[in-house]
């Protein structure tokens, strides 16, 4: 299993979205617009276009941080219930209000990294540089 990061929005992404992945780097200070977990040869993210997803992915595009193998199944069974799940705009206020908003049903795509990372469904927004952090601890452990 990988976690994967994007510096840039995808290459064939609107102006919206391109405009976007700007806006949420900003934001959230951070060299990362966009994640995903890699389990196998698939991507497993969250698209504000189509929710919770799996794709094939070309990797050169992509940060690529290694989990271990450990976390493959684990990981697959918490995400194939999840597939077509909505994206999660409520919990984005939390990055622009002080507040710690979420919707359990509803995922963006950092929060379902940390999801399949840690099997811990996040009460509390979640950044870029907190999973790679968690990804060092993973690593350690």
């Amino acid at each position: 299993m990988k976690l994967a990061l994007r510096t840039t929005a995808a290459s064939d992404a609107t102006l919206t979205a391109r405009i976007a992945a700007t806006a949420i780097k900003v934001r959230l200070v951070s060299q990362y617009c966009h994640g995903g977990i890699v389990i196998g040869n698939t991507l497993w993210h969250a698209t504000a276009q189509h929710g919770v997803i799996c794709a094939d992915f070309t990797p050169e595009r992509w940060d690529l941080i290694d989990l271990g193998d450990a976390l493959d199944a684990d990981a697959l069974a918490r995400v194939l219930p999840l597939l077509g799940a909505k994206y999660d705009w409520f919990s984005l206020l939390a990055f622009v209000i002080p507040a710690d908003a979420t919707d359990a049903q509803r995922w963006y795509c950092f929060e379902l990294c940390w999801y399949l990372m840690t099997g811990e469904n996040p009460s509390f927004r979640v950044t870029p540089e907190m999973l790679l952090k968690k990804s060092i601890e993973n690593n350690a452990a």
